[in-house]
């Protein structure tokens, strides 16, 4: 007999709002990995459509510098004065994000995490570094006269 899809706990689900999609990739795999349901959004606005479109979420983390007019401190004011039962974490650095995101697993493995998330940023800069004119051509000989 299939299966009954859970219904979406409030209490499971965390809203990741973080502009840079390495980042919010990485922390939003982690979170499922450990049984969390994540909404994802890049700036406040985003965030705000989906706590209005209705999703129970329980937990907002947010960059405390988000891209577009309002910033993860406006986000967090927003969610406390229309949504005062989502517990709001702000962070800025890829320290404090890892350690909220560890925080909720229950888990101490904040240094993996991190050393995940960089090592997407390096394949990143790998991946989009322009090439150095010299870059897949055979070095010039002098010529002979």
């Amino acid at each position: 007999m299939p299966r009954k899809p859970a219904k979406q706990s409030a209490d499971r689900t965390v809203l990741l709002a973080e502009e840079d999609v390495i980042v919010r990739l990485g922390l939003a795999q982690y979170l499922r990995n450990c049984g969390w349901t994540v909404l994802e959004a890049a700036t406040a606005e985003e965030a705000k459509a989906v706590l209005l479109a209705g999703p129970k979420v329980g937990v907002l983390i947010s960059d405390a510098e988000l891209a577009g007019e309002e910033s993860g401190f406006a986000l967090a004011t927003w969610v406390r004065r229309h949504r005062p039962g989502v517990r709001v974490i702000l962070a800025a650095a890829l320290a404090t994000k890892t350690e909220a995101v560890t925080g909720l697993c229950d888990r101490e493995d904040e240094g993996v995490l991190r050393a995940r998330i960089r090592a997407m940023f390096a394949e990143r800069a790998r991946r989009t570094r322009k090439p150095t004119a010299t870059q897949g051509f055979p070095p010039r000989r002098k010529l002979q006269g």
